[in-house]
C-alpha cells in the first residue's frame, strides 16, 4: 500500500500542476485569441506545427529513452547506472538538437515562403529556433524525474516556465503588434523561447540536488546500446509521424483555400478549431494525461521485475478510471457546447465546433492512456507505427476532401484518423495484457452519462438555474449517484481509494 500511495501522491501533484498550467494556459489563449483573433490563432498554428517537428527530432526519444533506463536501474537496485544514463542521453540529445536547431535558423526562409505560404512566419520560426536545446534538456532530466517519481520538482519548472513565458510574451505582443501581425507572431516566440531557459535553468539545478543521493555503485555495462534501442526506433517513428503531421496541418489552410475560402477565412476556421476547440476539449485529460505519465516507469518496472499479475492489475484499473471519465466528460462537452464557447471565447462558432468534436473526447483520452502503457510495457515501436498510419491517412484524406468539402472533410478525417489510432493501440495492449473491459460496462456508463444530462436538466429547468458552473457540478453529481447505484462504481473501489490516505 506503501507503493499505491507514494504513485497516488505523485498523481496528485502532477494533476494539481498540470491543471493549474492548464487553467493559465486556457487564460493565455483566449487573451492570445482576444488579441490577434482566429486568423492569427491560425498563423501561430502553422509556425507551432512546424516547431513542433522540430522539436521532435531534437528530443530524438531521449525522454521515453531516460525514463525506461532510469527506472529499471533502479528497480535492479543500480543507482550509478541510472547517474550514467542521465548523461548518456543528455550528450546524445545535446548533440542533435544543436544540429536541428542550427538547420531550423537557415531554413526558416525557405520554409515560410514555400511549405507554409506566408513569409509572416520566418521571423518566428528563426526565434524558435533557439529554444531547441534547451527543450531537449528539460525532456531528458523531466523523464528522470518521471522515472524517480518526483515529480514535485518537475511540476514546479513547468510552473516558472509558464510564468516566465506568459509574462514574456504578454509584454512582446504588446510592444510589438502595433508592428502588424508579424511581430505579435515573433513576441510569442521570443516569450516561448525564455520559457525553455528558464524552465531548464530551474530543472538543472534541481537535478544536481537531486542526484546526489544515488549513491550505490552497481551499473549496467550496457547502457548505451539499451539507450539506442529505445531512442532510435521512438525517434525515427517520431520523426516520420511528426513530419507528416506537420505537412498534414499545412495543407489545411491550403484545402480550405481550395474549397471556395479567402485566405484570412481558412486561416479563421482553422484557428478556431485548432486553437479554440481542441484545447478547450482537451482541458480536462490533464487528469488521464498525469497517469499517462506516470504509469510508464510502474509497467516498465513491473517487467524489469516480473510481476504480470501487478502489471494486469495497474492496467485494468487506470483504464476502468479512464473510460468512467471520458464518457462523462463527453457528456457536458456535448450538453454545454454552445454556453462553453460564448463563455470561454465569446465565439458561437468555437461552441459548434466543441459539439460536433465532443464525440472524439473519448477515444482521445482513451488512446492518451493506451499509449503511455504500450510505452510502459515495451511497445513504443508499435505505437509509433500507428500513429504514422494514422498520419498518412489523415494527410491523404485532407489532400483528397477539404478541396470539395471543406471544414467538414477535416471532421471527418480527424474522426476517422483518430478512431483507426485507437482500434489498433488497444488491440496490441490486448494481446500482451488480458484486458476485463466489457461491451456492458460502457453501455451503462453511456446510460449513466444520457440519464444524468436528463434529470440535472430537468431539475435546473424547474429552479430557473442557468449558471454554467452549478449546471456542470449538478450534471457530474448525478452521473456519480447513478454510477453507484449501477454500480459501475462498487463499495470495493471506494474502499481502496479510502485506504490511500489511511495511516
Amino acid at each position: 500500500m506503501k507503493r499505491v500511495k507514494l504513485i497516488f501522491l505523485n498523481f496528485l501533484t502532477v494533476t494539481g500542476a498540470s491543471l493549474f498550467l492548464r487553467i493559465i494556459g486556457m487564460s493565455f489563449q483566449v487573451y492570445l485569441s482576444q488579441k490577434i483573433g482566429p486568423a492569427g490563432l491560425g498563423l501561430l498554428q502553422l509556425v507551432m506545427s512546424v516547431y513542433y517537428l522540430a522539436a521532435t527530432f531534437a528530443i530524438s526519444g531521449s525522454r521515453l529513452a531516460v525514463t525506461r533506463l532510469v527506472a529499471e536501474e533502479l528497480g535492479t537496485g543500480k543507482e550509478r547506472g541510472a547517474r550514467k544514463a542521465i548523461k548518456i542521453c543528455l550528450r546524445y540529445a545535446l548533440v542533435i538538437s544543436i544540429a536541428v536547431a542550427l538547420l531550423l535558423f537557415v531554413a526558416a526562409g525557405s520554409i515560410g515562403e514555400h511549405w507554409l505560404g506566408d513569409s509572416r512566419t520566418i521571423l518566428a520560426l528563426r526565434i524558435l529556433s533557439f529554444s531547441l536545446p534547451f527543450l531537449a534538456i528539460c525532456a531528458v532530466l523531466g523523464g528522470y524525474f518521471t522515472a524517480v517519481r518526483r515529480l514535485l520538482k518537475m511540476s514546479a519548472a513547468l510552473i516558472a516556465e509558464q510564468v516566465f513565458r506568459i509574462g514574456a510574451t504578454v509584454f512582446a505582443v504588446s510592444v510589438l503588434l502595433p508592428k502588424g501581425l508579424e511581430y505579435a507572431i515573433a513576441g510569442i516566440a521570443v516569450g516561448a523561447c525564455i520559457g525553455e531557459i528558464a524552465s531548464c535553468v530551474f530543472l538543472f539545478f534541481l537535478y544536481r540536488a537531486d542526484s546526489r543521493i544515488l549513491k550505490n555503485k552497481a551499473c549496467s555495462k550496457d547502457l548505451p546500446r539499451r539507450m539506442l534501442q529505445i531512442a532510435v526506433p521512438v525517434a525515427l517513428s517520431a520523426y516520420i509521424t511528426s513530419f507528416i503531421r506537420t505537412v498534414q496541418q499545412t495543407l489545411i489552410p491550403y484545402g480550405l483555400r481550395k474549397s471556395g475560402a479567402s485566405g484570412e477565412r481558412a486561416l479563421a476556421a482553422y484557428g478556431t478549431i485548432q486553437g479554440m476547440a481542441i484545447p478547450l476539449l482537451m482541458f480536462p485529460a490533464v487528469f488521464l494525461n498525469a497517469i499517462s505519465d506516470l504509469i510508464v516507469p510502474e509497467l516498465a518496472e513491473c517487467q524489469a521485475r516480473g510481476h504480470p499479475n501487478r502489471l494486469s492489475y495497474i492496467v485494468n484499473r487506470v483504464l476502468n478510471l479512464g473510460l468512467l471519465s471520458a464518457i462523462g466528460v463527453f457528456g457536458l462537452f456535448f450538453r454545454y457546447s454552445a454556453q462553453l464557447g460564448t463563455a470561454v471565447y465569446q465565439s458561437n462558432a468555437a461552441g459548434y465546433y466543441i459539439r460536433i468534436l465532443a464525440v472524439l473526447v473519448p477515444i482521445m483520452y482513451m488512446d492518451s492512456l493506451v499509449d503511455g502503457m504500450l510505452k510502459g510495457i515495451g511497445q513504443q515501436v508499435s505505437s509509433m507505427g500507428y500513429n504514422i498510419f494514422e498520419s498518412l491517412i489523415g494527410a491523404s484524406l485532407i489532400y483528397l476532401l477539404l478541396p470539395k468539402f471543406g471544414i467538414a472533410g477535416y471532421i471527418f478525417t480527424l474522426m476517422l484518423t483518430r478512431t483507426l489510432n485507437f482500434a489498433l493501440s488497444i488491440n496490441r495492449l490486448r494481446k500482451f495484457v488480458p484486458l476485463k473491459i466489457k461491451a456492458g460496462g460502457i453501455g451503462k456508463l453511456v446510460f449513466a452519462m444520457v440519464n444524468a444530462l436528463i434529470v440535472s436538466n430537468l431539475f435546473l429547468t424547474a429552479l430557473g438555474i442557468q449558471w454554467l458552473p452549478l449546471c456542470i457540478c449538478v450534471a457530474a453529481g448525478v452521473y456519480y449517484l447513478l454510477l453507484r447505484l449501477l454500480s459501475c462504481i462498487t463499495r470495493e473501489d471506494l474502499s481502496w481509494f479510502k485506504s490511500i490516505f489511511s495511516p
